[in-house]
């Protein structure tokens, strides 16, 4: 080969090695909330918390756990209004069929299993089912069966949406119900709610003790078990079983796929089952899994139970945890069903003699154990629990600006601390390069940046600024729309029409540009974000705060605006409220609420504020609307006449007519 084509070769083996490089660098979603899920799931319980320290917090996690059920505070505990409709008499044991408000108007639904002849107070057993026909499923009657006629009362709940239950658990899973994230709601905090009640119910019963209570349940029952394990110290003994997991193994293997949305908590803090596990401590925790479950996979479920095996080592009770699986799929086999039945006998009657006997064969018909008789009442407010159960923010109110500053500083803490807690206050991101892009004829000239987030994310800036010698140069800021086809030359078709004096900025935050997921994922991906604390939108609006960052080391960029369009506008509304330095927010066809499940989607956010109210936090900054003021943000005119600011807030017909104040 001549030294020319040797040269040659090296050259072009140099550049696709280099760009090669560069491109395994770069980071896809997927690798990124893989990354961040491990690491939620391997600090969890990392170190067991020694007796001083578990005792020390423990009132503050358990806070936190009822946060993120949307249970913190608790609802009001109203009457119950338990009604019996009809008693099965078996001989050896009764059926009961009741029902019982857990808030007034929304019912609760259920079959009581107790021996036919009482003799004192007995052990009882929470019985949750999964997501088949509820009660009235084989599998769920013969287990409270089982405990009836063993000396235990066992009351088995419908879950919400099956059986005779009404309200829905398939929101974000298959309804499109993108509000229950913004309003921190689970259906697992109506389960847990309703299984709170369950147990007020219990205590009332004259044939139960009630310092010997315990909770069991398959599938999404099993995960219930959990959550109310750790909610409500009245549980002695909890043992959920196939539904035992970690973080780390439902966003590897898309295991949320599988799952409807009880199966999770708003996880604000960022917790693991080991957390959780760390709460029940040291009360009995026995942990049921099949190893060739689906749904939840060995590698995860015994880590977990490693972990919670070391803390209950340490505070003592290592007796009072263990693990039992078998080789099966998802659900019950003899082996499991008998080490539960055995666990509750050794914690709760102290008996620790194996059971060696099973379930019986018998199913009742499912028109015996039916409480309503086939016609469910038509004014069940379990309908609108997603919009009762969690406490929304009051629209504030302040008569002069002393009081309004006061509530602004309050509500950005509080902000701060649950929707954007994993924003940091300070952006440093790693600036990987910029280039020239060139200039228009007459016009802008066009450059872009390359820079890293802190989960590691490599994002671009597309900027266009006039061809001046001017620096510090007025910037407007913006996402660019998920549905840019292109952002080619200082954002392309996507760049709004600014006059051309002004600098701008499309910053291509996640799912936009280079880093689109498309169909096959973006529904997987917003399903994960909240269990890592977060939201696409939530993370979004940290890609357009790092991207701001970046611009400000470049002696260029003037003061900073942001501009936001549909659902890009509550990403600048967010921007501007956690950046101070932000000089004014410009907003084209903003949503107007939360609670629509079209708005994008934020952790939480309405129990602190809704959109009118959070755009107003930006006080005493600027705010320009196109076109028009929407109906809903007239409530932020209003407030900022009232403050004596009403200038500050103007409509104008097209961004082109756009001024800095």
């Amino acid at each position: 080969m001549s030294t020319c084509r040797k040269c040659t070769a090296i050259w072009l083996f140099c550049f696709w090695g280099s760009a090669l490089a560069k491109l395994a660098a770069e980071e896809t979603i997927y690798a990124s909330v893989c990354r961040e899920a491990r690491q939620v799931s391997s600090t969890s319980l990392a170190v067991p918390l020694p007796p001083e320290e578990w005792k020390a917090t423990l009132a503050r996690r358990r806070a936190m756990w009822l946060e993120m059920l949307g249970l913190l505070p608790l609802p009001e505990r109203t009457p119950l209004h338990a009604t019996v409709t009809g008693v099965l008499d078996r001989g050896d044991y009764v059926v009961e069929k009741l029902h019982f408000q857990s808030i007034p108007g929304a019912y609760v639904i259920g079959n009581l299993y107790r021996p036919a002849k009482i003799a004192g107070r007995l052990p009882a057993v929470l019985y949750l089912c999964g997501h088949t026909k509820g009660k009235v499923n084989p599998p769920y009657q013969a287990n409270p069966r089982w405990f009836a006629q063993h000396g235990y009362v066992a009351l088995v709940l419908d879950p919400i949406q099956l059986g005779e239950s009404q309200g829905m658990h398939h929101g974000t899973y298959r309804e499109g119900r993108w509000d229950w994230p913004s309003r921190g709601y689970t259906p697992a905090g109506t389960e847990v709610w309703n299984a709170m009640r369950a147990l007020d119910y219990l205590e009332t019963r004259s044939d139960v003790d009630k310092e010997r209570m315990g909770v069991t349940g398959l599938s999404g029952g099993g995960v219930i078990s959990w959550c109310l394990g750790a909610a409500d110290e009245r549980v002695k003994v909890v043992a959920p079983v196939c539904q035992t997991g970690s973080i780390e193994h439902v966003v590897v293997d898309r295991a949320t796929d599988g799952h409807c949305d009880c199966a999770f908590w708003i996880n604000y803090y960022r917790w693991c089952w080991p957390d959780i596990g760390a709460l029940i401590a040291p009360r009995a925790l026995l942990i049921a899994s099949g190893s060739e479950d689906e749904l939840w996979r060995p590698y995860g479920y015994r880590d977990v139970a490693h972990r919670i095996r070391h803390q209950y080592a340490v505070l003592g009770a290592a007796e009072k945890f263990d693990l039992v699986e078998d080789l099966t799929p998802h659900g019950y086999t003899p082996k499991l069903r008998q080490a539960v039945f055995t666990w509750f006998n050794k914690h709760l009657k102290n008996d620790p003699t194996p059971v060696t006997d099973d379930v019986t064969d018998f199913v009742e018909p499912e028109e015996n154990l039916l409480v309503f008789g086939g016609k469910l009442p038509q004014d069940d407010r379990m309908k609108q629990i997603d919009t009762l159960l969690v406490r929304r923010a009051e629209v504030p109110s302040a008569a002069n600006d002393a009081e309004w500053r006061a509530f602004q500083e309050a509500t950005l803490r509080r902000l701060r601390e649950s929707t954007f807690r994993h924003i940091p206050s300070a952006l440093y991101p790693n600036l990987r390069e910029y280039r020239a892009d060139g200039a228009a004829r007459g016009g802008a000239t066009y450059g872009t940046y390359a820079f890293d987030t802190s989960d590691g994310l490599t994002l671009r800036i597309r900027t266009a600024r006039p061809r001046t010698d001017a620096w510090h140069t007025p910037t407007v800021v913006f996402a660019v729309q998920a549905d840019a086809r292109s952002t080619f030359a200082g954002g392309g078709p996507s760049r709004p029409a600014f006059a051309s004096e002004f600098a701008t900025a499309a910053v291509e935050v996640r799912n936009t540009g280079a880093t689109s997921v498309g169909p096959g994922y973006l529904w997987t991906l917003r399903r994960v974000y909240p269990l890592l604390g977060q939201t696409l939108p939530e993370r979004q609006v940290g890609d357009l705060l790092a991207g701001i960052a970046v611009l400000r080391r470049e002696a260029a960029t003037g003061p900073i605006a942001v501009f936001g369009q549909g659902d890009t506008a509550p990403l600048a509304i967010y921007a501007a409220v956690l950046d101070p330095q932000i000089t004014e927010v410009i907003l084209a066809d903003p949503p107007e609420t939360h609670a629509d499940p079209k708005t994008p989607e934020f952790l939480g956010i309405l129990r602190v504020g809704d959109l009118p109210q959070n755009l107003a936090l930006v006080y005493p900054r600027p705010i320009t609307f196109v076109g028009k003021i929407p109906a809903a943000y007239e409530w932020t005119r209003q407030l900022y006449q009232k403050l004596g600011v009403g200038d500050r807030i103007r409509v104008i017909a097209n961004v082109r007519q756009w001024q800095p104040r």
